[in-house]
């Protein structure tokens, strides 16, 4: 009786979508390819800018720091890091909600106001005359900038299929590389101000920085494409396409309500809970150098002056995003992504085993072991995103997940800003070793996680989750990935 109530409910299931819409194989793949270029043109440009200006205004208090931030506002002991810390607490309570709000509301409206609030909240950080005024300008940045990277991922993974989002993602990831590398040389140009007006060179980093974003965030409510329904750039027969293509991967998989049943699913799914201690153990790795980049590369030529320190930094970072864009072609291509995840992990732990022998080791392997901790970190994060976003179904499922996964996720951050302190100088021994021990859990992590998804596979394909089909109608279509019919992809 159960599995002939299950075998209607199958058949059930299918009639509706035949009747509501056209089959499935009918798509033109030269229709879907210039659907494809569409949605680039309309997204990629406006949202590159959304992550590159803002990540900018985030990693200019390194740049700062060696143009004599610390000096000016008399800072001692492990106090700038931690302002550094102080930023990651809010950034990571409000990433996790944000993508809620961004829901309630639109991209258009919610990503460029927060570029336009961070660019402000930066402008005043160049214009404290305090400790605690810095402390105070960190929070509210952090406040300012969560959201805007789960929210990118999220609104991506309402445009593109499955085995096209990661190529996008590692495009954005590139901007952040961009913007660590030319933002240090920019701020070396900026800092030539210095004594204009009475400002020191350091608070002119700031002011600029964040004068321009908040153009940014200007520009970007004019030309960020809200969600696909509503997009003015897609005609009535490219919103069809999309949908199409999307449920082609996705099945009967959807979660377009929040209700008591949507949030306990979400609230219990272990992909999510598992890949927030994952993403926390790589992006240690990222923002080690991100943030402590020119500080390590000083303490290996300390007689460079800080524009010589700026030059050596920036072809670590551009490596590190070309071997990101290198990866998400061949990941999409090869419809895979764990292997090159733990081949980035593999290349960043080379990287620190290096630099924790780096008294027997000569100092240009110790340059050239930055570039391995940074390629290899490049490679991995933006793996992660995209296989959170793979194998995660529904609107609202995505905002939740992608929100606790980056946003708690990015707490890595404050471990990063704890252990480098001054007084580790130059080795860093303690800041390294903790990396490493953070990378090799998040590659065992990893492994665990794509374990559970073959498993889960298997009792899919064996029925073991068709009871779920005999639940009733209304909480059936808004199961998300809990789907039975829902195949995980690693």
């Amino acid at each position: 009786m159960g599995g002939s109530s299950i075998s209607e409910r199958r058949a059930e299931k299918v009639d509706d979508e035949c009747e509501g819409e056209p089959s499935i194989v009918a798509i033109d793949h030269a229709d879907a390819r210039r659907l494809t270029w569409k949605c680039d043109f309309r997204l990629l440009p406006p949202l590159f800018l959304v992550w590159f200006f803002p990540f900018i205004d985030r990693v200019n208090i390194g740049n700062a720091r060696i143009q004599g931030l610390e000096k000016d506002l008399h800072l001692t002991g492990n106090q700038f890091n931690i302002a550094l810390v102080v930023f990651f607490i809010p950034y990571s309570i409000f990433d996790a909600l944000s993508n809620v709000g961004m829901k309630k509301t639109s991209p258009s409206v919610w990503l460029s106001a927060q570029v336009a609030l961070l660019g402000i909240f930066t402008i005043c950080q160049g214009l404290v005359r305090t400790y605690s005024g810095l402390l105070a300008m960190r929070v509210f940045t952090g406040v300012a900038e969560a959201g805007i990277i789960p929210g990118s991922v999220f609104l991506l993974s309402q445009y593109y299929p499955r085995f096209q989002l990661q190529w996008r993602l590692s495009v954005l990831m590139l901007s952040t590389a961009l913007a660590s590398a030319f933002g240090g040389l920019l701020a070396y140009a900026i800092a030539g101000l210095s004594g204009t007006h009475g400002y020191l060179g350091w608070r002119w980093i700031f002011i600029i920085d964040g004068a321009v974003t908040v153009g940014i965030g200007l520009l970007c409510f004019f030309t960020i494409p809200n969600w696909p329904e509503r997009a003015a750039f897609l005609s009535e027969e490219d919103q069809k396409l999309l949908k199409r293509r999307l449920v082609e991967e996705t099945s009967q998989a959807r979660m377009d309500r929040l209700d008591a049943n949507a949030i306990k699913r979400s609230l219990k799914d272990w992909k999510i809970w598992l890949s927030i201690p994952i993403f926390i153990g790589t992006c240690v790795t990222t923002n080690s150098i991100n943030l402590f980049g020119p500080t390590f590369v000083q303490t290996l030529y300390p007689h460079y002056t800080a524009r010589h320190v700026q030059i050596l930094v920036v072809p670590i970072l551009v490596v590190s995003g070309l071997a990101s864009l290198l990866t998400a072609f061949l990941s999409d291509k090869l419809r895979h992504r764990f292997s090159f995840a733990e081949a980035g992990y593999l290349l960043s732990a080379i990287g620190f085993v290096v630099l924790l022998c780096q008294e027997r080791v000569p100092k240009g392997a110790r340059y050239m072991s930055l570039y391995f901790v940074e390629v290899g970190s490049y490679i991995s994060l933006p793996l992660l995103w995209s296989m959170m976003a793979n194998n995660i179904s529904g609107r609202y499922k995505m905002a939740i997940a992608s929100g606790l996964q980056i946003g708690l996720g990015n707490s890595g951050g404050i471990i990063t800003s704890l252990v480098f302190p001054a007084s580790e100088a130059p080795l860093y021994r303690m800041g390294f070793a903790v990396c490493l021990g953070l990378l090799v859990m998040a590659a065992l992590l990893m492994l665990g996680y794509v374990i559970g998804l073959r498993v889960e596979n298997d009792k899919r394909r064996q029925g073991k989750r068709d009871f779920r089909l005999l639940l009733p109608a209304e909480e059936l279509d808004n199961l998300g990935d809990d789907h039975p019919d829902f195949r995980f992809v690693y």
